[in-house]
């Protein structure tokens, strides 16, 4: 069980703890973090200025930014442990549709909000949520939570209103396409461009499955029969043969405030490509293995360059909301991948992909005091890494960041 602690914001606070990652290169032993008005005023070394208004001593474990989930789905947690994850991937589809059209709309806002909670108790406090259906962008806005709140697009129509603005500090509204074997073409560079036009991140997943790879490249195969019997027409779509990565970027959907979803077909190639075009890339391992039996090359990514973040996916594709999970998962998959390169994924890498990387993925002066204290046992920097990354250990996130936002 996670314990919260409740703090004030005003005045001065200095959070101490046995260690202080203010990011995954800089760990400090015996370190604090002040907070002044739910920001950061300073981060050191030993008992800092002795002037603080309170001293909260937290125990000899880690105080961290908070866990940032890149791409989830919280209008999905209804359907948890209700799909078919072994009936290949269009038959998981299947299940989703099948399952979600005999949902009330308020049992499917009741499990959106279990979701936040869930995000909360593991240490999330910053996430990209991507909705398809009726779930109100308000449950989002009221949540506590930062991040982007995706307006996710589907076969070729347009919805009639297009919300991309900066809500606040924290908190964003935007649109997502969701993918190009299911989106027409002009309205994913319709959804591209009203982001764009707002200066707000775009979401698409990508290259995700090998159904998606034929239908692209063929125009046929079974994602083609799926969508007649779904009754879209993709006769206009002017597909021209090209791989998913070809395709995004044929359509001008590549550039830095992309955000790319899965990647788990995407060649050396493709991956080329998205780091030339600066594009943040979201890789959600559990859900991968568990519809496709398949893993993104992540060692690959990493040595293009490619910018990493990590995400869960829904509760349809995956056993937890948990980060912790996702790094734990990642890191046995790939033990050859440094412990630090995934805590930076989970912690800035997904706070500049959504766009927040001024306020929020760091512990350092001027930024949000969005943090988390884990209470690991560890006698040095790579111990601690290797704890957090490893172990999926119990946290306690701190409400000064909930305060912070309400």
């Amino acid at each position: 069980m996670c314990l919260i602690k409740k703090m004030p914001v005003a005045g001065s606070t200095v959070h101490k703890a046995g260690w202080v990652m203010v990011d995954p290169q800089t760990i400090i032993r015996d370190g604090f973090v002040r907070v002044e008005s739910g920001k950061i005023s300073d981060v050191g070394q030993g008992r800092g200025e002795p002037s603080a208004d309170r001293i909260i001593q937290h125990g000899p474990g880690v105080l961290m930014p908070s866990l940032v989930n890149a791409h989830t789905h919280l209008d999905l947690c209804a359907l948890e442990q209700a799909t078919d994850m072994e009936a290949g991937f269009i038959g998981w589809v299947w299940s989703v549709i099948q399952k979600k059209e005999q949902i009330e709309q308020d049992t499917l806002q009741d499990a959106a909000r279990r979701g936040i909670e869930e995000l909360k108790l593991s240490g999330t406090w910053i996430v990209g949520d991507i909705s398809s259906s009726e779930v109100s962008p308000r449950l989002f806005l009221a949540s506590g939570l930062a991040g982007v709140r995706f307006q996710e697009c589907l076969g070729s129509k347009s919805p009639p209103d297009l919300r991309c603005e900066k809500i606040s500090d924290t908190q964003t509204l935007s649109v997502a396409g969701h993918a190009p074997h299911t989106t027409a073409p002009d309205l994913l560079v319709r959804l591209k461009s009203a982001a764009r036009k707002a200066a707000t991140p775009f979401s698409v997943h990508l290259a995700e499955s090998l159904d998606e790879v034929r239908f692209l490249t063929t125009c046929k195969g079974p994602w083609a029969d799926f969508l007649t019997m779904r009754g879209i027409d993709t006769s206009g779509w002017g597909l021209a043969g090209l791989s998913p990565v070809r395709h995004a970027e044929r359509l001008g959907l590549l550039d830095q405030n992309t955000l790319a979803v899965h990647l788990v077909f995407a060649d050396a190639k493709g991956v080329a490509t998205l780091a030339e075009k600066q594009v943040h890339a979201c890789i959600c391992p559990r859900s991968n293995m568990n519809l496709h039996k398949r893993l993104p090359d992540v060692p690959m990514m990493i040595h293009a360059g490619l910018r990493l973040c990590l995400g869960t996916d829904s509760l349809a594709s995956n056993d937890s909301l948990s980060l912790f999970d996702e790094m734990a998962f990642l890191s046995r998959s790939f033990p050859q991948v440094a412990h630090r390169d995934i805590l930076t994924m989970a912690t800035e890498n997904g706070a500049r992909a959504l766009g927040f990387e001024d306020q929020l993925g760091r512990l350092t002066p001027s930024k949000m005091a969005a943090m988390i204290y884990v209470p690991v046992s560890a006698s040095g920097a790579e111990q601690v890494m290797e704890c957090l990354v490893n172990d999926s250990p119990v946290c306690a996130p701190s409400p000064l960041w909930e305060k912070q936002i309400e």
